[in-house]
């Protein structure tokens, strides 16, 4: 299950009706589905703003034993950091953890307009809000995959221009303008995937950074990633 507010739309052509949920956010959850039908026909209008890509995609210099990213590292959009990343399902908190080595990049970040979501249903409240796309390429560079339904892109972390996190949006079926989709299977040995994840900042407010939190970890400590995330941004 991936986290965020859900959001519900039209996914199929007979337009079946979905239930919503949400689990947390700054914003109330999306209710049930639209009766439009026609299926998934989420417009994909071009974006009015965006940060373009700062540098090409490569590593970031790795140092020390772990050959990861130091915490603190702040990078460019469009450039790469090597992390080591913890699974939710295997992160029980007690002894250390070492996490699987990935190569993630934060490629962009893009202001959308409310046009994007026109076979969506949103609150009220919803509707007044900023949408924003976050879009990320992993790569896993260890042979061992993750267990089922674990997805690292949801490790990323959105930062408003008030300096707040921001939890995503996830939808019922494929949000053509941003989709999100699992990793692949057996992810490991050099397997890619992209991601993109859709954000509704409410206030007018906007995305200025993206963060990444997870790594490894001593016994019965938090990662050190945790007070100093690798971060992208201006």
């Amino acid at each position: 299950m991936k986290s965020g507010r859900t959001a519900a739309m039209v996914i199929t052509a007979i337009a079946l009706p979905a239930i919503a949920a949400c689990s947390g956010g700054t914003s109330s959850s999306s209710s049930a589905a639209s009766g439009a039908t026609g299926g998934s026909q989420a417009t994909a209008s071009a974006p009015a703003q965006s940060q373009s890509a700062q540098a090409a995609s490569q590593p970031a210099a790795a140092t020390g034993a772990s050959g990861l990213t130091p915490p603190g590292t702040h990078l460019g959009l469009g450039s790469s950091a090597v992390v080591g990343w913890v699974p939710p399902t295997e992160d029980t908190g007690n002894g250390a953890h070492q996490g699987l080595k990935l190569q993630v990049t934060v490629e962009s970040i893009k202001k959308g307009t409310m046009a994007d979501f026109a076979n969506i249903d949103l609150s009220a409240n919803e509707k007044k809000s900023t949408p924003y796309y976050v879009q990320l390429r992993l790569t896993a560079l260890g042979n061992t995959a993750p267990p089922k339904d674990n997805d690292p892109a949801l490790t990323f972390t959105a930062i408003d221009d008030r300096g707040q996190e921001q939890d995503n949006v996830t939808f019922l079926g494929t949000f053509q303008r941003c989709d999100d989709p699992s990793p692949p299977r057996s992810f490991a040995d050099g397997k890619s995937y992209s991601s993109c994840l859709t954000y509704l900042i409410p206030g007018g407010g906007s995305i200025k950074s993206v963060e990444w939190k997870d790594g490894p970890a001593p016994a019965d400590d938090v990662s050190a990633y945790y007070d100093k995330p690798v971060v992208w941004g201006p």
